[in-house]
């Protein structure tokens, strides 16, 4: 993408995204720790007034510069979250998925009108799921590894947390605070399956 008169580099920012998703966007906040050749920012629009789309531009100082952003994460975090839940309720029964927006970047060159599904195989940016599930209601660890086949048939690289709780506890988290239980290793079970690179899936269970 190439603007014009050299501007602000978040102005810059906002005319990339304004050019490439067609909406007005507003500078939100800076975001994470811009190296000397990065600088990131979230924005905000009208179609997702309550949640920061992160814009990273790499080479910032050139004029090669790269633009990048998640806004298709933010635009497609409910039907993911409703597909994985499909997904949970198909292999393993009552269980409650929860989907958190990656804020890495996808690929540059992932198109404005991406589908959902083209979305998912894009590896840039892995996804983040969640998986709590009942301790009355777990059988085996083959019910982990089905929903995660399931996942990776869409071509996608992700990290899962699949976490088994105690039945008088289930259905009162949310990505926090079931992110504090693990780390408390306050779990029955807990597996980190993770899909980085083309070397395949890897689990561990504690």
């Amino acid at each position: 993408m190439k603007i014009g008169r050299r501007m602000n580099i978040n102005d810059e920012a906002l005319a990339y995204m304004e050019q490439k998703y067609g909406e007005k966007f507003e500078y939100s906040a800076p975001f994470g720790i811009s190296r000397s050749d990065t600088h990131q920012l979230l924005v905000k629009c009208a179609s997702f007034p309550d949640q920061g789309i992160v814009v990273r531009i790499e080479n910032y100082r050139s004029r090669d510069r790269v633009f990048s952003d998640n806004y298709l994460a933010v635009k497609y975090s409910v039907e993911c979250t409703e597909l994985f839940q499909s997904y949970a309720s198909d292999e393993i029964g009552e269980a409650n998925v929860l989907f958190d927006i990656n804020t890495m970047t996808l690929s540059p060159d992932l198109p404005a009108n991406a589908t959902l599904y083209e979305y998912l195989a894009d590896t840039s940016a892995p996804l983040i799921i969640m998986v709590e599930v009942k301790g009355s209601d777990f059988i085996s660890k083959e019910q982990a590894q089905r929903f995660t086949e399931r996942v990776a048939a869409n071509g996608s690289y992700f990290g899962i947390w699949f976490v088994v709780v105690d039945d008088s506890e289930y259905g009162t988290f949310d990505i926090e605070t079931l992110s504090e239980l693990v780390g408390l290793n306050n779990y029955i079970h807990f597996a980190m399956i993770t899909k980085f690179d083309s070397n395949g899936i890897k689990s561990e269970w504690s």
